[in-house]
């Protein structure tokens, strides 16, 4: 079996372990898809820290999976007026696991400070009349149609 095959085979099987403890446990918020896929790259990682495994690919492929459903869940939990963040917590996410398979990049960091800074300004002044439309349209702008 080519390596693809053994990690979708490795991801299934995770996934029904994982739904049948979520059953025996009583684990109804648990996500077995989303744990079963983050257990595989969190095994993959460590493979390739111990230079066991080499395909950087694949981990960076499941790592942002994970990093869009911790995006995903966080999006239906927060209040309304902090989706206005969305932008800078994707990006900060794609860095991290830029920076864990990468390398950091410094400027990257300076970037995100700036990023998180000037919305954090936006979301400061909301009320104020100049800010409120464009902040309701940063809240909006990802809005299911």
């Amino acid at each position: 079996m080519d390596l693809m095959t053994w990690i979708f085979t490795g991801i299934t099987l995770l996934f029904f372990v994982i739904l049948s403890l979520k059953n025996i446990l009583n684990l109804k918020k648990a996500c077995a898809i989303c744990l079963s896929v983050t257990l595989t790259w969190i095994v993959l990682l460590t493979l390739y820290f111990l230079e066991v495994f080499n395909d950087k690919i694949i981990i960076a492929i499941l790592m942002g999976h994970t990093s869009l459903g911790i995006y995903y869940v966080l999006e239906k939990r927060v209040k309304k007026r902090l989706l206005l963040f969305r932008l800078p917590l994707l990006l900060t996410f794609i860095f991290i696991i830029y920076s864990i398979l990468e390398s950091f990049s410094f400027n990257s960091l300076i970037f995100l400070m700036v990023l998180w800074l000037i919305f954090s300004l936006i979301y400061l002044f909301r009320s104020n009349s100049g800010f409120s439309k464009f902040a309701n349209k940063l809240i909006e702008c990802c809005k299911k149609w």
